[in-house]
This record gives C-alpha cells, sequence and structure tokens, in this order.
C-alpha cells in the first residue's frame, strides 16, 4: 500500500511559499448544514520562518469538554487551503488563534473544518490583494 499522505508532503518543501506583507485578521465561520452546524474562529496570520500555531483563545477548556479536537480541526481545514492555493501555497505564517464562537450541541468537528477552510480562503484573498 503506497503511503499517500507522504507523498502528499513530499513536494511541499520544494514550492515557494507565498509572501505575506502585513498581517491579515478573519473570521473563518461555518453556519449552516444540513443539521444545524455553528463555528466561527479569528485569526490573525504573519509572516514567518515556518508554520506555526499560537492558540490565545480564552475558551481552551470549554472547546477541550465539547470533545472536536480543538484546535486541530480548525488548524487542518485551514491547511487544506493554505497549502494547496494556487500558484502558490501559504505556508510560512504564524497562525493566532484569537477568538472563538460556538454553541455546545451544534459545533463539530466538521463546522470547525468548515471553519477553517473559509478561513483560509479569505485570507488567500486577502494575500492576493496586497500582492496587487
Amino acid at each position: 500500500m503506497k503511503n499517500y499522505l507522504a507523498l502528499w508532503g513530499e513536494g511541499l518543501p520544494d514550492r515557494n511559499s507565498r509572501l505575506l506583507e502585513t498581517p491579515i485578521t478573519v473570521v473563518g465561520e461555518h453556519v449552516h448544514g444540513t443539521k444545524s452546524e455553528f463555528a466561527k474562529v479569528q485569526v490573525t496570520v504573519r509572516a514567518a520562518e515556518t508554520f506555526d500555531v499560537e492558540d490565545c483563545v480564552a475558551e481552551k477548556i470549554a472547546l477541550e469538554k465539547l470533545a472536536v479536537g480543538w484546535p486541530d480541526p480548525f488548524i487542518f481545514g485551514l491547511l487544506d487551503v493554505l497549502v494547496n492555493s494556487e500558484p502558490q501555497p501559504l505556508i510560512d505564517v504564524r497562525v493566532t488563534l484569537e477568538q472563538v464562537w460556538y454553541h455546545d450541541a451544534d459545533s463539530s468537528r466538521e463546522a470547525f473544518l468548515k471553519a477553517g477552510r473559509d478561513a483560509g480562503r479569505k485570507i488567500i484573498a486577502a494575500v492576493d490583494r496586497q500582492s496587487t
């Protein structure tokens, strides 16, 4: 069996990261779905030498009780967009998790994953606006 995860990661070091000129703050959110789903996260990204995450949210203990695996689903969704953006990935950034809005019943791993993807799309759009 092929190790697809290793194969996927092999090309990353060879691709130059987009350059982030100034810090960018966005709110990634997912508020809908077939059942009620809710997750919103405010993040700021800054230029860095490697990808790094700083979790500064005040609700860490409450989020851990939700059993959603905070902050992993959000970061995985964010990375999915940042690493796969064309023409170049945005990987040399420090991500600061600043604020989280959630609901005890309606916030799930999937909602946080989709909120991460939303944040990634907003970050890439902001970086593209900076470079034009």
